[in-house]
This record gives C-alpha cells, structure tokens and sequence, in this order.
C-alpha cells in the first residue's frame, strides 16, 4: 500500500512539474501578411472577341512576395451590350493596418484591441470589381496561384520574427457568368444565389485550410484559417476538394482570410497529467474500500 501511495504522489508530482517546465505561454501575437497571384493562365486563343484584352500585369506594390502581381483585370471587347472592365484585386494585412481583431466581423471577443488566443484576425483579402459584360464565355476565364507570406511576431514592432510560412500557395479558377441568355438580360445558366442580374463565381480549390503549427520559448501553437465572407459574397463548400465563391454582379465585393490562434499542450505532458489524475482516484478508490 505505501509504495502504490509512494508511485501515485510521484507520477502527480512529475505531471505538475511538467506543466510549469516550459515558459509561460504568450498572451498576444502579431502579423504580417502579404500576398499576390501568380502563374495566372487563360484562353491562349481569346486574342479577339469578348475577352481580348486580359491583363495580368500589375505588379505587386510591395513587392513581396516577389515577382507576384496585386490585380488582373479583364476587360470586353469591340461590339457588346455591356462594355466594361472587371478585376479582381490581392492584398495582405498586418496587426496594425488591419486594426486586428476586426471589429467589423464582432472577432475582438473582449474588445482590447490585441489579438489573443482564440480570436480570429483578417490577414488577407481579395477584392473584385464587377462588371456586367455580356456573352457566352469560355470558362474558366482565368487560373491563378494566390501567394502568400506569412510572418507571426513576438512584439509589436515587428522586430522579433518566431514564425514564418513563404510562399504557401492556393490556386483560384474563376467563372466570368453570361448575364444574356436566349437575349433576356438577367437569365442565368448557373447558379445565383445572391439574386444579383448573374452572380460570377470563383473556385478555391481547396476543401478547407490545413492549420500550421510553431514552437517559440518552449511551448507549442496552432495556427488555424478560414475564408469569412464580405459585402456582396457568399461562400459555399463545393465537392470533397473546393470552396465556391459568388460575388455579386455589377458591385465591387470582398471576402477576407481569417487566422487564430492557440497554444497545444506538450503530449507528453497530457499523458503524465492523465497518469497522475489516475494514479490519485485509484488511490482514493482504495482508501475507501479499505474503511
């Protein structure tokens, strides 16, 4: 009896220990988020017509990550209803610019201003402008590769860098919807469930955002994404591998990539915690059978 009583005390003792080996955990982390697109493709053959001036050639502002390009823009040709230009338009945030949390999702859960664990920041965004244009279209229209690098600091200043992902990449086709179908404005050959004249569509090939994990003085962190929906979105899971997206026709819309965060207890420490909590309630179990 005492040398189990001697084993139960030292297994709870080991897993209170465990616990307070590592540093204490963090109670607020910064970000930095840039992104742009890349490798974007189309129709080679589309050299006149509806779409014979699609440009993918602006350059991202701040150069990071390199070589990638903020907007693409496509605009109608000679001849139609509906002249226009449409483009869709990439951007990254940081703790600062963003004002994270953001208080405009209600993500701020105890209105402080930080970004604590558990609540989601906005660390990118993309942004279109829709046009209606008219026309049968080959779609996709266009294929791209979002870019993204992600920095997670320690201060405010952006000085101490614990956590890095570069050029993680996240590939965009989009569907440029007919908006004149049998010569009626407004009939749809796909669906629109934002009841705009036709809702355009983008696809995130992607069924969901793996999460990420870092270690920084001692102790472990998630790093969990989303896609939150804005103004003129709606966001859709589309098969077992995508996410579908509609946007709103002829109105400028924007949907918003969310991140949050959480510290992940040490496995090892886990299973002391449990072998201790066991150890103690066999114990207790015995005292009592023994009365």
């Amino acid at each position: 009896m005492k040398k189990f009583t001697k084993l139960a005390m030292a297994a709870a003792v080991i897993s209170a220990t465990s616990f307070g080996a590592a540093a204490t955990p963090v109670t607020e982390l910064f970000f930095s988020q840039n992104a742009g697109f890349s490798n974007p493709t189309t129709d080679v053959s589309l050299t006149t017509g509806f779409f014979g001036n699609q440009i993918f050639s602006t350059t991202n502002p701040v150069a990071d990550p390199s070589g990638t390009f903020a907007r693409m823009q496509w605009t109608t040709g000679p001849g139609t209803d509906f002249p226009g230009t449409s483009s869709i338009t990439v951007g990254g945030y940081n703790n600062v610019t963003s004002q994270v949390p953001s208080s405009t999702f209600g993500l701020d859960t105890n209105s402080n201003g930080q970004w604590n664990e558990g609540e989601v920041a906005i660390i990118s965004h993309l942004q279109q402008h829709n046009e209606v244009v008219g026309g049968l279209f080959p779609n996709p229209l266009w294929i791209a590769d979002v870019v993204a690098n992600l920095r997670i600091f320690s201060d405010l200043g952006h000085t101490s860098n614990i956590h890095s992902e570069l050029g993680s990449t996240t590939r965009i086709n989009f569907w440029e919807t007919s908006n004149l179908v049998d010569g009626v404005t407004g009939l749809c050959n796909s669906p629109n469930p934002l009841g705009s004249q036709c809702d355009d569509i983008y696809t995130v090939l992607t069924a969901t955002f793996a999460p990420t994990f870092f270690s920084y003085n001692g102790d472990n962190y998630e790093l969990q994404f989303s896609l939150i929906p804005g103004t003129g979105t709606l966001v859709q899971p589309f098969g077992s591998d995508s996410i579908r997206v509609f946007t709103a026709e002829n109105q400028d819309s924007e949907i918003f990539v969310g991140m949050s965060w959480r510290v992940v207890p040490e496995p090892g420490s886990l299973a002391l915690a449990g072998l201790g909590l066991t150890a103690l309630a066999a114990l207790r179990r015995r005292k009592n059978t023994s009365v």
